[in-house]
């Protein structure tokens, strides 16, 4: 299997800046069905930031004193943040960031092609030097989302067993610098 590599960024998530971009957006969207629609709502509940600020006051947006005080809150965080709270936050960020990822093969990429999925987990193992170096105090974060990137590695391995997926893994073990990839 050979990793997925962007030759040429003429992507939708490049192009959504513009209206044709944006119109092809609307119709994909338009083919997604409700409930996962609601699920990738809600999996950005949790994401810090003016992102996940507009996700939680979307979701109570049928009830107007919750919105004016979602609002305030809001309106309240906008004093600029200490040198320490932007690097915890940054440290924080890099671990939602891998689950975000791992999150997204797991629901895109995985059912369609788990060759595909199988080399973009490569990917994001082949990252985990980068992801711990630049997390902070943040290993935890960074730790469990690779615990459950090897998770979903572990369900997949079986399924594509063959020589190139073993001598992948044990690349990867034997390049552990973090224990990261133990299991």
């Amino acid at each position: 299997m050979k990793p997925i590599r962007i030759v040429n960024d003429d992507s939708l998530s490049s192009r959504l800046h513009t209206l044709p971009g944006l119109a092809e957006a609307h119709a994909r969207l338009a083919e997604r069905d409700a409930q996962s629609l609601r699920e990738f709502i809600l999996s950005l509940v949790q994401v810090e930031g003016p992102v996940g600020d507009q996700v939680r006051t979307y979701i109570v947006g049928d009830d107007l004193e919750d919105v004016a005080q979602t609002l305030r809150k809001r309106l309240i965080r906008l004093e600029r943040p200490t040198e320490y709270v932007e690097r915890h936050a940054r440290g924080d960020e890099v671990g939602l960031s891998i689950d975000l990822i791992v999150d997204s093969i797991a629901q895109l990429v995985l059912p369609v092609d788990p060759g595909a999925a199988f080399d973009l987990l490569v990917e994001v193992f082949d990252a985990d030097t980068v992801a711990m170096d630049n997390c902070g105090d943040h290993h935890w974060q960074v730790t469990c989302a690779y615990e459950r990137a090897a998770r979903l590695l572990e369900t997949m391995v079986t399924r594509l067993a063959n020589p190139s997926v073993t001598e992948t893994l044990k690349r990867l073990i034997a390049t552990d610098r973090y224990g990261v990839r133990e299991r």
